[in-house]
């Protein structure tokens, strides 16, 4: 193998930083080499085995699992040369993605995201590493995003086959991110219920069940907006790496995501749409219980005034002694509410 591809690492200085991971898992190992002929498709248990498994006169196809063995990751830079920045980036579980240049590697990262049987979205890291020869797939989890990727590769039917390196560096780009509109779809599928049931109950406070769909859109903004970004700087960028034939693909890659981001914006707005909705139907909830209690309010200040009246005990008030003075003032009470009850309705008050 070619080991002088970029600057090599520095022994004494460790890629992944102190406290980074958890404790370290074994490293998985998974390598398709392929040329127009034919495809081997092979696995290793450790990183020293890939100086024989890897043909630098084919396309090699390899994917690193669990990224928390800190020496078999410092072993892969020193087999291909990778640059100690490029390395820490390619299996930094925080980087956001992005991407940039070191040597003779082009390096993007990703995230692949997905929701949990309990409706909550969790993010997974990928990175993809461009050489001249090869992309390694780095990724903290197993996921099935590459498999037919790997499946087309292994049987021939894939123009990667016919392609070079970074044409392969396209379709694993493109299968990640068409993996997001499946993502975004069931966002709106969400939004589009709550939607219905928003409408159909106004009369119910739904302030945490939007909250819950707005928290998983604020994490997906956090990925989707950086990748667009980077797959801009990478066909306006020039990159060696990437042919010119492989452009006009990247081309469409960045039209994906701008189409998943204009569907994100457009979830978004309907969100705080039925935001605004529900907060209105609070609103009328508690202007219709208001306008009921001054109702109310208003139908006793007269009769607590004449109730007031005729509660002071003075010793000469007209009718105190007189027998019929409880039944007047009991139908005084009642044309009273009536008098009131028949301006409020001729004003439409009730």
């Amino acid at each position: 193998m070619n080991k002088n591809i970029a600057e090599p690492l520095n022994q004494n200085h460790s890629v992944i930083k102190e406290n980074a991971y958890a404790e370290s898992a074994p490293v998985e190992i998974e390598i398709l080499s392929y040329d127009v002929n034919k495809c081997n498709r092979q696995q290793a248990n450790y990183i020293a085995e890939l100086k024989n498994l890897v043909d630098e006169n084919r396309i090699n196809l390899i994917f690193i699992s669990n990224l928390t063995d800190t020496t078999s990751i410092e072993e892969l830079g020193n087999i291909f040369g990778l640059h100690p920045m490029v390395m820490e980036d390619a299996v930094s579980l925080a980087e956001i993605p992005t991407v940039h240049e070191a040597g003779d590697q082009l390096l993007l990262t990703l995230k692949l995201i997905d929701f949990k049987d309990n409706d909550e979205l969790f993010s997974k890291h990928i990175g993809l590493l461009l050489g001249a020869y090869y992309v390694i797939v780095f990724k903290d989890s197993e996921n099935k995003v590459f498999d037919e990727i790997k499946m087309r590769i292994d049987s021939g039917k894939s123009k990667a086959r016919q392609k070079k390196a970074d044409y392969l560096f396209y379709l694993l780009t493109d299968a990640v991110i068409d993996s997001y509109y499946n993502v975004v779809n069931k966002l709106d599928n969400k939004i589009d219920k709550l939607e219905e049931t928003l409408l159909g109950q106004p009369d119910i406070n739904y302030i945490s069940n939007l909250y819950r769909i707005k928290q998983p859109m604020s994490e997906m903004r956090v990925v989707i907006y950086p990748i667009r970004e980077a797959l801009l700087n990478m066909v306006q960028g020039d990159f060696p790496l990437i042919e010119d034939e492989t452009i006009p693909f990247l081309h469409d890659v960045k039209d994906h995501i701008n189409n998943i981001v204009h569907m994100f914006e457009s979830s978004r707005d309907t969100l705080s749409d039925l935001l605004d909705i529900n907060n209105s139907n609070i609103n009328n909830r508690l202007n219709r219980t208001m306008k009921m209690l001054t109702i109310i309010t208003t139908f006793f200040i007269p009769l607590t005034l004449i109730a007031g009246i005729y509660g002071m005990n003075f010793r000469y008030m007209p009718e105190i002694s007189w027998k019929f003075g409880y039944p007047m003032a009991i139908g005084a009470m009642l044309i009273t509410t009536a008098i009131m009850y028949y301006i409020m309705k001729r004003n439409k008050l009730l």
